[in-house]
């Protein structure tokens, strides 16, 4: 852990005395079971995984630094944690905010809250409050209130409206805000209104554990995919406007379909639909053959779009960042195409 914090002090990250302290207290150890070889290599390490595949981790060591060096952290202040990130950055906020702080820690998934009340009852002494919530949509019961510090650990569309509400004059909120495959980093905060600081573009998982689980795709979600890379796409000069306009139109159709249409699964498998480049979308128990509304839908668009695929996939194929990484090691992480969420460097 020392040489991991001297790597990253040494590539510009804000390894304070007060976060290095922290970290060297707070045993990575109690809050996972898995390989720790990752995260001292600055890579996220898993910390809980569902029987339908679900999948959590605790950050890479760049962002869990980067997240308490904007948190502003003080001896004796209380903060609120939005997604538990197993327990280990809830551990290293109440280290810094000390016995007279105290953090409290909500979360969607039952899971993710019985193995973070677990390992914080068993490895820390510091107060802390974990509650499970009914949905990212709902308040949790007893919140402490005014919310001066808090820090969102997923990715969001937009802070809900019961969490802003809370906020005291002079508090802020830190929280990855955007698409489901690209977000900033933002800090808000109050001051006589709302005032927004773009920290920069980082990539996290989402809050709810149960959205991690590989799930077929349905004809909506299909289409705000496509919204999404048409955006992206378009901002970074990948894709051209008439691509981006075949794409918007396309994702129209997608929403014009009937409910309740059998999903379709997302895939690199050789299967049903295969370019050049051997990359496919497998339609699970389907084939062309089928009379299904979606189906003929992407084969009628097959001329101008699976010459798009590869760069589709490309687009929700995130690299991640490793500046705390031991010199000279070589980048080994496999594309894994949708639904793949890591942290990058903002």
């Amino acid at each position: 852990m020392r040489d991991l914090l001297e790597r990253l002090l040494a590539a510009g990250l804000p390894v304070t005395p007060e976060i290095s302290d922290a970290m060297l207290a707070v045993d990575i150890q109690h809050f996972t079971d898995h390989d720790l070889i990752p995260f001292l290599h600055d890579r996220p390490v898993v910390f809980l995984e569902t029987p339908a595949g679900g999948v959590k981790t605790i950050s890479a060591p760049h962002m869990v630094v980067t997240l308490l060096h904007h948190l502003e952290l003080q001896p004796g202040q209380e903060v609120l944690l939005l997604g538990a990130k197993g327990g280990y950055i809830a551990a290293l906020i109440s280290h810094i905010v000390g016995p007279e702080g105290r953090v409290t820690v909500v979360d969607p998934s039952r899971e993710v809250v019985e193995h973070v009340r677990q390992r914080l009852k068993e490895h820390c002494d510091g107060r802390f409050t974990i509650r499970k919530m009914r949905s990212l949509t709902y308040a949790p019961p007893h919140l402490p209130e005014p919310l001066n510090r808090v820090l969102v650990t997923g990715s969001l569309v937009e802070l809900p409206p019961w969490l802003e509400d809370r906020v005291s004059e002079g508090g802020f909120v830190i929280a990855p805000l955007g698409h489901r495959n690209s977000q900033r980093l933002v800090k808000r905060e109050r001051q006589d209104g709302w005032l927004d600081t773009d920290l920069g573009g980082v990539l996290f998982g989402p809050v709810d554990i149960a959205e991690t689980e590989q799930e077929p795709t349905g004809a909506a979600q299909l289409a705000n995919l496509l919204n999404e890379a048409a955006d992206i796409g378009g901002e970074i000069g990948l894709f051209d406007e008439e691509t981006q306009e075949s794409l918007r139109q396309l994702a129209e159709q997608l929403r014009e379909l009937p409910d309740g249409l059998p999903p379709v699964v997302l895939t690199g498998d050789e299967d049903v639909w295969e370019d050049e480049g051997g990359v496919t979308i497998d339609i699970e128990g389907l084939d062309f053959d089928d009379d299904h509304p979606l189906l003929r839908l992407l084969e009628e668009s097959a001329d101008w779009l699976l010459p798009l695929w590869p760069a589709l996939v490309a687009l929700f194929d995130a690299r991640m960042q490793h500046p705390g990484a031991p010199e000279g090691e070589e980048e080994e992480e496999e594309g894994q195409g949708f639904g793949s969420h890591d942290d990058l460097v903002p």
